[in-house]
């Protein structure tokens, strides 16, 4: 075979790639690349090389690796984009199933990639340079884009999002969230005394659990157990709640505490009672209730209040849910028409307002969208209801409502490297954890 049918196969490859990436992506004025890749495998006329201009053999060797550089960066940028990411996870709010010191692969394709909203930004910094300072412009703002993917969320997928109500933070505390600051201290005084920035759906902190309610879905939560549409979850192996452990007065022994992969940092100790605070997967009860120094061993559930825990959603005296008892609560769904009154905003005010950018107000009894009177709304996107596997050591749906659809970044698939927090690769290596699947 001749040089000559080489070249018209590589091009015939190369386009068909490209070709199918416009479609998929929808940007068809890139589409006019073909020619650059018609004259690199075909006619020839331009020489790429540079090498025919007679320019300095450092020049040209500049040039050529700033393209090399060039061409790294952005294929890296649309491998993240497009395909998968790698992520850290940060705390134990999904254990025993991702653990802190946990990196995970994210693949984009499963729900589909979304397409950046604040493209003019400094690649492979997510919202903040090392100086504090934001890492991109809100000058150029896209509208949300999906492209196709190969499935739709799932009950019990563990997804990667971006935080709802990330949208804005307290400057001077990047742990906390901004709007628990205003329910504690009230807006004034946040709004006076820090400094506020806001963030787009894009660049809000990125954040993964658990999937339990999907659009349509209602969820209760009765004694800690978990109901969806009237039937109730099976409990997931490696799940942790909280329990109370009494022992005969002296504290657990840290080898113990080690064979049970329970974190000494984690664990409040009450010397007066011999009262133990942990947070266990049910497979660890028998281990535990057999070492010969332990007297009981009980599960928490915080019960029904008379009063409003401020920090539960939707954060309304009309609602006096906890974390093990809350609900019933349907999850909204694209399309679905939902009655409002004042008792009842609370559960959707955000999602009118915030999520679908309506003009809401609340005055003399009556509900304004957009200057219209109304008792009626109709939900424009998908909405879902995720939570930690660690039961009670997690912030999830429950106090900060629904995830919407237009903020999922796709589904954790794969453990690719797992370290120790706090210790070296040497003393800290789970070999175990690398490239495990996500289950």
């Amino acid at each position: 075979m001749n040089r000559m049918v080489w070249r018209y196969l590589g091009f015939l490859f190369s386009g068909l790639l490209w070709s199918l990436l416009i479609i998929w992506t929808n940007l068809w004025y890139l589409l006019l690349f073909n020619l650059v890749l018609f004259d690199i495998f075909i006619t020839r006329k331009i020489d790429w090389t540079l090498r025919k201009y007679g320019l300095p053999r450092v020049i040209q060797s500049v040039i050529e690796w700033m393209a090399i550089l060039i061409l790294a960066i952005v294929s890296s940028f649309l491998i993240k984009v497009l395909f998968v990411e790698a992520y850290k996870i940060p705390t134990p709010s999904m254990e025993e199933t991702l653990l802190a010191g946990d990196y995970i692969f994210v693949s984009k394709l499963a729900y589909g990639p979304r397409l950046p909203e604040t493209p003019l930004a400094i690649p492979f910094y997510h919202n903040k340079l090392p100086s504090g300072k934001k890492s991109y412009s809100e000058r150029m703002r896209m509208p949300h884009k999906r492209l196709w993917g190969f499935s739709r969320v799932k009950r019990n997928d563990i997804i990667v999002f971006n935080f709802p109500e990330g949208d804005t933070m307290v400057v001077q505390y990047p742990g906390q969230n901004y709007y628990s600051l205003v329910r504690q201290y009230g807006r004034d005084y946040i709004l006076s005394e820090f400094d506020i920035i806001t963030h787009p759906v894009d660049k809000r902190e990125n954040y993964v659990k658990r999937c339990i309610g999907l659009p349509g879905d209602t969820l209760q939560i009765m004694d800690g157990e978990i109901f969806i549409n009237e039937e109730e979850r099976p409990k997931l192996p490696k799940q942790k709640f909280k329990y109370y452990v009494t022992t005969t007065g002296t504290p657990l022994p840290d080898a113990l505490l080690d064979s049970l992969k329970i974190l000494k940092s984690s664990v409040t100790y009450n010397p007066v009672n011999s009262l133990h605070v942990l947070f266990l997967a049910e497979e660890n009860l028998k281990s535990l209730r057999s070492y010969p120094t332990v007297r009981s061993i009980k599960r928490y559930s915080e019960p029904m209040l008379s009063f409003q825990n401020q920090e539960i959603f939707p954060h309304s005296n009309n609602f006096r849910w906890t974390g093990d008892n809350f609900g019933p609560l349907k999850v909204p769904s694209r399309g679905d028409t939902i009655s409002i009154n004042t008792l009842d905003l609370p559960l959707y005010q955000r999602i009118i307002d915030v999520y679908e950018q309506n003009e809401l107000l609340e005055k003399d009894g009556k509900i304004y969208i957009n200057g219209e009177p109304t008792n009626t709304y109709i939900i424009e996107m998908d909405y879902y209801f995720v939570m930690g596997d660690n039961h009670h050591n997690s912030a999830d749906s429950r106090y900060w409502g629904f995830v919407p659809e237009d903020h999922l970044l796709g589904k954790a698939v794969t453990v690719w490297f797992s370290i120790e927090p706090d210790k070296s690769i040497l003393d800290g290596l789970r070999k175990e954890r690398i490239f495990s699947s996500i289950k």
